[in-house]
């Protein structure tokens, strides 16, 4: 899957790597893309901003397994306790951002009930 995640954005969008800082997978591996450090290329024009992380699969009408949301759930602590994402961040979608249905209307529907999540979410220099 991480292959050909980094064919399609280096390939078919013309970027250096993949866009997301990290991806999670459903067995709750998570696979680090850009990092904490680098900018991603996953919610232009709040790239900058922001840290964008992607749960591998198609998550329309499926929910994500168990673990991949508690992996997830841990990724975005751990962002936290390290530094580099600040304690009051917004959880939001990438639907929220941008013409789209990511992340899928099932996994919407987890994340919306998560800490932080921002349903009318308005963007701000500071929001990571």
């Amino acid at each position: 899957a991480m292959r050909s995640m980094q064919n399609l954005h280096q390939n078919v969008n013309g970027w250096v790597d993949i866009g997301y800082n990290f991806a999670v997978g459903s067995d709750g591996l998570v696979y680090e893309g850009r990092g904490w450090n680098r900018v991603g290329a996953h919610a232009a024009p709040h790239n900058s901003n922001s840290i964008g992380i992607v749960l591998i699969g198609h998550w329309v009408s499926a929910t994500p397994p168990a673990l991949q949301l508690q992996t997830t759930q841990r990724l975005i602590a751990l962002g936290v306790r390290l530094g580099f994402i600040r304690p009051q961040y917004s959880l939001i979608g990438h639907r929220q951002v941008s013409a789209t249905e990511c992340p899928g209307q099932a996994l919407f529907n987890q994340i919306s009930r998560w800490p932080n999540f921002t349903p009318n979410f308005q963007f701000e220099e500071n929001d990571v």
